[in-house]
Formats: C-alpha cells, sequence, structure tokens
C-alpha cells in the first residue's frame, strides 16, 4: 500500500512538473502587457485576448468579427485595442479629411495589427512555456543533486541529514506545490475563459470597408456627427479589378532572366487608393522594386503615415526606395524608415544588377505647419549645393539611375552626363515621360519625369477619388544588354485602367500610348 502510494505520489509530481511550463505560457500571455502599433503617427496598443471571439476598439467603442482560433487549443483569440481618443476622432477637419482615406481601406492596419497579435501570442507563450520549463528543471535537477549527494554518505549518516532537514525541505515543497497549483489553477481559468460576442453590425459603417462592425457608447453618436466615416462607392476595388486584368497578360512587364522590372511613382498626396494601386501593380508583376520619388503625402504629418503601411500591404512587401520630396517631413522620413524603407541618403546603392542613387529633395515645404514657402533639409545644404554633391557622386559612380524629386533640378544631373541610363525625377502634375537631355559634353542623356499618381493638379489635397488621370511607370531594365524600356498606367475618374505599350527612353510619352 505504502508502495502504491509512493508511486502514485511520483506521477503526480511528475505530472506537476509536466504542467507548469504550459500553464506559465498562458499566464504569460494573460499578464504580459500589450504591444504597440505605430497607425497614423500614434501608438496603438494591441492586447491578444484568449477565449474572445471579436476584437474591440476602445473597451468595446467599436466591436469588429475578426479573430484567431488555436486548433492546438480549440479556443478563439480576440484582440483588445487602445488608441488616443482625441486622434482617433480629431476635431480638425484637415485631419479628419485624412483619416477618412485610413478608413476608407484599413485592411493593412488590420494586418498590421494581426501581425501584432500573432507575434505577442508567440512570444509571449514562448517566454512563459521556457521560464516554466526552467523552473521546473531547475527543481527536478537540485533534488537529482540532493539525492547523489545523499547517496553519497553511509546510511545512518543520510538517514540523520534527512531528519535534520525534513521541517524545511516539507516546507520548501509544501510551498512549491501550493504555487505551481495556484500557477495551474491561473492557467486552467485563462484557458477556460469565454468572451463571446454576437456583433451587432451598425448602419453608420454601410457601404463602407467597416461594414459588419459594431459601435457602442459615444462612439455612436460621435462618428456620423464628425462625418469622418461616409458611404463609399467601392471605386478603389474597381481600380484594382480594372489594373490587375490589364497587367495579366503583360509578359513584357514582367522580370524575365537578367530583364529586372520596378515601378516608380510620385505625388500621391494622401490618396491612399492610388498607393493601393502602385503596391498592387507591383506585386502583380512580381517587380524587384518600388522606386517613389517623394510627396508621399501633403502636410508630413504623422497621422498620414498610413500611406506607407498601404504601399507595403499591396506590393507584398517588396523592397521601396524612397526619395522623399518637399512635402515629406521628416516625421514621414522616420515613419518609412521604421517600415524599412531604403531612404534616399545620396550615395549609390547596388539592387541586384542594378545601381541606383537616390537623393532626397533638400528642401521641406511648410505647408504643414500653416506656412508658406520651404526651409532646407539640412541648414548646409542649399539647392546649389544638393545639384554639385549628386552630380560628384554620379560622375564617380556612374549608377544607371537617378531617383530624385524635382524634375527641374533633375534636369541639372542629367545634363552632367554621369548616369548610364536615366535621371527618374517628378515634381509635375503631367506625365511628361522620358525627354532628351543635352549633356555639358555635347551628348545626349535621357530624364524620365513622373506626373501626380494622385490626380493632382493643384496643390490642394484630395485624398478621395481621382478627379483626373493618374499615371505611374512600370520600367523595364536589363543590365547586360543596357536596354530601357518603359510603360505607363493610366486610372481614370470612371475607374477604368490603362497600360500603354512598352517603349524605349527615346519614345515620347504621347507616341508610346499616353
Amino acid at each position: 500500500m505504502r508502495t502504491a502510494l509512493r508511486a502514485l505520489r511520483r506521477i503526480a509530481v511528475g505530472l506537476l512538473f509536466v504542467s507548469v511550463p504550459f500553464a506559465a505560457a498562458l499566464v504569460a500571455v494573460r499578464v504580459a502587457p500589450a504591444t504597440h502599433v505605430d497607425i497614423a503617427g500614434q501608438p496603438v496598443a494591441v492586447k491578444p485576448v484568449l477565449g474572445q471571439d471579436t476584437s474591440r476598439l476602445q473597451d468595446g467603442a467599436l466591436i469588429r468579427p475578426e479573430h484567431a482560433h488555436l486548433g492546438l487549443l480549440d479556443t478563439d483569440v480576440g484582440v483588445d485595442i487602445s488608441a488616443d481618443w482625441n486622434r482617433l476622432i480629431p476635431s480638425d477637419k484637415q485631419t479628419r479629411q485624412y483619416l477618412q482615406a485610413l478608413w476608407d481601406d484599413p485592411k493593412p492596419e488590420i494586418v498590421r495589427i494581426q501581425q501584432a497579435a500573432r507575434h505577442y501570442m508567440i512570444g509571449w507563450s514562448l517566454t512563459g512555456f521556457l521560464a516554466g520549463a526552467v523552473l521546473s528543471g531547475g527543481v527536478a535537477v537540485l533534488l537529482r543533486e540532493r539525492r547523489r549527494r545523499l547517496a553519497a554518505y553511509p546510511p545512518d549518516q543520510a538517514e540523520l541529514i534527512a531528519s535534520y532537514n525534513r521541517r524545511l525541505r516539507t516546507g520548501m515543497v509544501a510551498s512549491g506545490v501550493a504555487g505551481a497549483l495556484l500557477l495551474d489553477a491561473a492557467g486552467l481559468a485563462t484557458y477556460l475563459h469565454r468572451d463571446h460576442h454576437v456583433v451587432a453590425s451598425s448602419p453608420v459603417f454601410a457601404g463602407t470597408t467597416l461594414e459588419g462592425t459594431e459601435v457602442n457608447g459615444l462612439m455612436a453618436e460621435v462618428l456620423p456627427f464628425l462625418s469622418i466615416l461616409r458611404p463609399r462607392d467601392t471605386f478603389y476595388e474597381t481600380v484594382a479589378d480594372n489594373l490587375t486584368a490589364a497587367l495579366a497578360h503583360r509578359e513584357d512587364l514582367r522580370p524575365r532572366g537578367d530583364r529586372m522590372t520596378f515601378v516608380v511613382a510620385e505625388d500621391f498626396e494622401d490618396v491612399n487608393g492610388m498607393a493601393r494601386q502602385v503596391g498592387l501593380a507591383a506585386k502583380t508583376l512580381g517587380a524587384d522594386f518600388v522606386a517613389l520619388t517623394g510627396d508621399l503625402t501633403f502636410a508630413g504629418k504623422p497621422v498620414e503615415s498610413y500611406i506607407i503601411d498601404t504601399v507595403n500591404y499591396y506590393s507584398g512587401n517588396l523592397p521601396v526606395y524612397f526619395a522623399p520630396g518637399l512635402h515629406d517631413t521628416e516625421a514621414i522620413v522616420q515613419a518609412a524608415r521604421a517600415r524599412g524603407w531604403h531612404i534616399a541618403d545620396g550615395q549609390t546603392s547596388t539592387v541586384d544588377g542594378l545601381t541606383l542613387l537616390a537623393a532626397a529633395d533638400p528642401r521641406i515645404s511648410r505647408v504643414g505647419d500653416f506656412g508658406v514657402g520651404d526651409v532646407l533639409r539640412d541648414r548646409n545644404v542649399d539647392i546649389g549645393t544638393f545639384v554639385q554633391q549628386t552630380v560628384e557622386e554620379a560622375c564617380a559612380t556612374h549608377p544607371d539611375f537617378v531617383l530624385l524629386h524635382d524634375h527641374l533640378l533633375g534636369q541639372q544631373i542629367a545634363a552632367s552626363g554621369c548616369q548610364q541610363v536615366a535621371v527618374i525625377d517628378g515634381r509635375s502634375y503631367q506625365f511628361l515621360g522620358p525627354r532628351q537631355v543635352r549633356t555639358s559634353a555635347g551628348g545626349v542623356a535621357y530624364e524620365l519625369t513622373n506626373g501626380s499618381a494622385g490626380g493632382h493638379t493643384t496643390t490642394e489635397p484630395d485624398p478621395g477619388n481621382v478627379q483626373h488621370p493618374a499615371r505611374f511607370a512600370i520600367i523595364t531594365y536589363s543590365p547586360r544588354h543596357q536596354r530601357t524600356e518603359y510603360a505607363v498606367v493610366t486610372v481614370y475618374p470612371d475607374a477604368s485602367v490603362t497600360v500603354s505599350h512598352r517603349a524605349g527612353l527615346d519614345v515620347p510619352f504621347a507616341a508610346a500610348g499616353g
């Protein structure tokens, strides 16, 4: 009988040792601090909750049906999200206009929240499991070491030592077992927690990409009043379908052999829907990278930085080479850098078999601070110094392409003739395409100037549906044969999309089907 009790006790202790790491993993997920994701310039707290079948903003002010299901545990995982109310529902009309474009297509940010929640679950559960395993393993090692040392003594001395330490040992074992049982109980409570909620979608979201969301409390009253959300048509959904169809059979624009493909765009100025199309075109073609020649945003405020996530999401996180423009303040540059973009630094870099010199515009517009005019990005680098430094770098390294924002400055750099293929730039509402530039040595160089990918014809921000043709370019380049061709994607206000024939840089845009 005593032997049987001893065996049962050992089994129970063994099970307790095994359960501790798993219980610690569950408890770690429950008690760990929230992780944070930067969305529209503000830190958003993300906290996964086991047993919850919805995702909730601000303690349930907004409730979405998105959640994950852990098959291993057979339980749901929802997400609790917290943000700054004042920035979530700003009183400033212009800021609301920026955010409206974000609300119109929240999928890139929803995916970032999901990724943050996934990393949280994996990271903290693994941390808790390892901590529990180390604790259980450490106790097991100590017990084994104690037995080994007692075995080295004669039986009578070993019995004396065991008797002397019995009270202390009993207290420690009781404390350890009680702690393990408490941890197991907390882990079991975490596992058994259930918070299921049937989402009652609110009419305010009808016709938007947030349809199916429940709005509660003050939020239900404030959102319609501030008109952050409005019923939208499916304009950019239609554009995306038309763009995908237009590119579906364009094998001549896809990378093949040593032929590279990259997509070039300029001047979104908060038109999030067109940032989506640029990313989508790059992903559809399997492009090598995306090149942006500036003016992602209008005011350069952190709240506008979601457009970076839109490019990343729809391009499938392709590499992005970014030459900041006048409207791209340090806040936007830092946000792009934090997302892994390659920021122009005035140095030549190699992208597979292609060399690229990207330079940030030396000026920053003061429009974001309600000012007029520009200030220097670096007080020691004016326009003349910028052109000189860029020309010197180009002549020292002879890159295939030079990437910058302003076509007036780009023309001066192209005139040096030091680039192997072309200078690519923008700051032109109209798509000018490739043009010949007479070099200082009497030769000919090429400059390709993009138009507004946001469809702008003035400096007034308009983050909604395009009101004028919006264009961006697809460039193919064969380093081995030094052959470069371009095609132009045009999105029209009726949501139709055309993609021009591929043409060489010696063919003007109008002659290429533009």
